[in-house]
């Protein structure tokens, strides 16, 4: 007999020793997270989860995801092993963010990477800053997406476990070449889809993507068509919506297009649309509905395109919405995480600024050279200045050629140079879009209306009834300059 005081913990060790395995093979099936006599394998742990939950995403099979996650969660809270946590966080914000929850994600990806600060994990790090590169590219922040992308890759170069390497490194592969194809550097893109081509164990993404690239650079329909038939041969057919099979319906409704055959363009297109409603993909939505009125155009039925065009603006606005909520609390985080490397510098030249005024005292003391280290000091601070002047002309000049360009990156490197502007834009008119903000800050760069009309590919007129919408939305008098309204915020 266990003395009465001992109670609870017969009953917590029972549990753990023979009822957590016994529910864990019911909710993971016959593949159990625990080894031989019962004990509890870590590698097991990852190896099925990642398995399971590449499955389902697969399949877009969300529910059981969700739950599969949140199952596995509450195991690696019960052991308390913390890579498991990290893991399950990840893949919780992976699906949250393909639904379109991109608010959600990167709400789960704060909590891994605060886990991730106690422990040291190079692969975890790579799939974490390899998820928070591709959501912060579906956003639209391409710039801090290959930044964070980087990241992933250097992790990844420190992971010792060859299995988990290959997973990945596809990924950020993949990952990789979709920015910088946003990005306009289609010569890198096309590198590194080749490089991830080796890795791709479904063959289907890197496959359509290659057909794309062919379709839009090349035009070598024929390279196209073979890169597609060989993705719609790896295309799982589970009796569910595969979610990679939608993006190859929009590649084929692509070829066909380029064929002229606007009929099957269309079935293909309606096919890709079926396939992201059903699976939540709301970011691909948008841009279906665009190649369907556009087909419509082609086939002169102008009510059909009307109506397809329409939907696309509706579904084009609701989307940026969403990503505008999330590129706000992606920008705070990036800005949190300069102040915190300002505030580890800081302490450092804390540090060193007491050393040397410590020295200095000394060396006063010692050698009655209080003048000369006076000197010193001011040529030092003198450097520091020009250095900063020179830091700030570089930045405005960056601005104007990213501008000059209609780079994507534009807005988002505005932010981080004028982070006060927007969102005292924002104050006065929360309903601001991401366009209106970029035509906002080219004013307040002083372009006039005719660059503005030459950089983005607009008529004058058109810049003009921009300006005028502004002022309305902004409540600015129609005596006051756009312009000095802009630099006087």
């Amino acid at each position: 007999m266990f003395p009465p005081s001992n109670k609870l913990n017969r009953i917590h060790n029972l549990y753990n020793i023979f009822l957590l395995p016994w529910l864990c093979c019911i909710i993971f099936g016959t593949g159990s997270v625990y080894g031989q006599e019962g004990v509890f394998s870590p590698k097991r742990f990852d190896s099925i989860l990642l398995k399971k939950t590449e499955s389902l995403r697969i399949q877009g099979d969300y529910e059981s995801l969700v739950r599969l996650n949140k199952d596995y969660l509450n195991v690696a809270e019960e052991k308390k092993y913390k890579e498991g946590i990290i893991l399950c966080y990840i893949n919780i914000s992976n699906i949250s963010a393909t639904i379109g929850n991109y608010k959600r994600g990167l709400s789960y990806l704060s909590l891994a990477e605060k886990e991730l600060k106690t422990i040291n994990s190079p692969v975890l790090k790579a799939r974490f800053y390899q998820e928070h590169g591709q959501l912060n590219g579906v956003i639209g922040l391409y710039k801090s997406a290959l930044d964070l992308n980087a990241k992933g890759m250097y992790y990844l170069k420190k992971t010792s476990d060859k299995e988990k390497k290959m997973f990945y490194l596809y990924r950020l592969y993949s990952n990789r070449a979709d920015f910088l194809y946003k990005a306009n550097k289609v010569d890198s893109a096309y590198i590194y889809l080749q490089k991830g081509k080796g890795f791709d164990t479904h063959g289907v993404l890197l496959n359509a993507l290659l057909a794309k690239h062919h379709l839009e650079y090349t035009k070598r329909k024929d390279s196209a068509l073979i890169y597609l038939q060989r993705a719609s041969e790896n295309v799982v057919n589970t009796g569910k919506v595969n979610i990679l099979s939608g993006f190859v319906f929009l590649v084929y409704g692509d070829y066909f297009f380029e064929l002229k055959d606007y009929h099957t363009a269309l079935d293909y297109y309606n096919k890709a649309l079926d396939s992201y409603n059903k699976t939540n993909r709301l970011y691909g939505i948008p841009g279906v509905y665009e190649s369907i009125g556009k087909t419509y155009r082609m086939l002169n039925e102008p009510e059909k395109e009307k109506e397809a065009m329409e939907k696309y603006a509706k579904e084009k606005t609701a989307l940026e919405n969403i990503q505008n909520e999330a590129i706000n609390i992606s920008i705070d985080h990036m800005l949190t995480d300069k102040d915190e490397e300002s505030s580890g510098i800081e302490k450092k030249l804390y540090l060193y600024g007491s050393i040397v005024t410590l020295l200095s005292v000394i060396i006063f003391i010692l050698l009655y050279r209080h003048n000369r280290v006076l000197r010193k000091r001011k040529n030092i601070f003198k450097s520091e200045a020009l250095s900063l002047k020179s830091k700030i002309n570089d930045s405005f000049d960056e601005l104007v050629s990213l501008a000059k360009k209609n780079d994507s990156t534009f807005l988002t490197r505005f932010q981080e140079i004028y982070p006060d502007f927007c969102p005292k834009l924002l104050e006065i008119n929360p309903k601001l879009g991401a366009s209106e903000l970029a035509f906002c800050a080219m004013i307040k760069l002083n372009f006039t209306s005719k660059e503005i009309a030459e950089y983005t590919f607009i008529q004058h007129k058109s810049v003009q009834q921009k300006k005028h919408r502004l002022r309305k939305k902004l409540n600015v008098p129609s005596d006051q300059e756009l312009f000095i309204f802009f630099d006087t915020l």
